[in-house]
């Protein structure tokens, strides 16, 4: 018998006796299960970063090195297709011979929906998942799977990384043949000031007149 049929058979039974609190016609069976490198996991959690000071905004750490085992095991050049019942996200991924689960993948919060990335949102998120080129295949091709995502919150200052001046003449800031600011026919010219963040994006600071005293520089 195969070795994956052995270690399947007991796990899809497991999970069939269905999650604490959910029972009647709010049940679901549960036939494939998530793992993170190779453990099995019903939970994981998300870090979210709310940053604070010159570039706010938040970040998700995604979860990388995840796969999905279902009742179906790999064979052949089968693929699988795991899809977020609350996101709409979904991961496509090989589910060949060879292998002991899923190809890998990464899951997080947002809008990445394919591809390496599964999206899910912070509480239940029931899955459905279907076995795509399986031939003669000793079971169900479509199951269920359901993964409860928690979220740690932290906060964290991020300061500009360096401040980007550029300085032109009056109408001259997209030229390509800019005149030197010392020989602007006007008696000023301009300072354009960008903040540049860890993460590369630029934030306006604004743009500086700056008035000569004399007619010569």
């Amino acid at each position: 018998m195969d070795p994956l049929s052995v270690f399947a058979g007991p796990l899809i039974a497991q999970m069939n006796l269905g999650s604490p609190g959910i029972s009647g016609s709010n049940a679901i069976s549960i036939d494939g299960e998530f793992f993170q490198r190779s453990q099995p996991i019903q939970q994981l959690t998300l870090m979210r970063t709310t940053y604070r000071g010159d570039c706010p905004g938040e970040s998700v750490t995604p979860i990388r090195g995840m796969s999905f085992l279902a009742s179906l095991p790999p064979a052949g050049d089968q693929r699988i297709v795991i899809r977020n019942r609350r996101t709409g996200g979904y991961t496509n991924r090989e589910y060949g011979r060879g292998r002991r689960r899923s190809e890998s993948f990464s899951i997080s919060l947002g809008e990445r929906h394919h591809g390496s990335f599964l999206s899910v949102t912070p509480g239940e998120n029931q899955f459905r998942w279907s076995v795509t080129k399986a031939r003669n295949a000793d079971g169900a091709t479509k199951g269920s799977a359901r993964l409860i995502v928690n979220t740690e919150e932290r906060q964290r200052f991020r300061n500009f990384r360096s401040i980007d001046e550029d300085a032109f003449c009056p109408g001259q800031e997209y030229s390509y043949s800019r005149t030197p600011i010392g020989e602007c026919s006007s008696g000023y010219f301009k300072v354009k000031r960008q903040g540049i963040c860890p993460d590369g994006s630029k934030i306006d600071l604004g743009t500086q007149t700056v008035y000569r005293r004399y007619r010569s520089w």
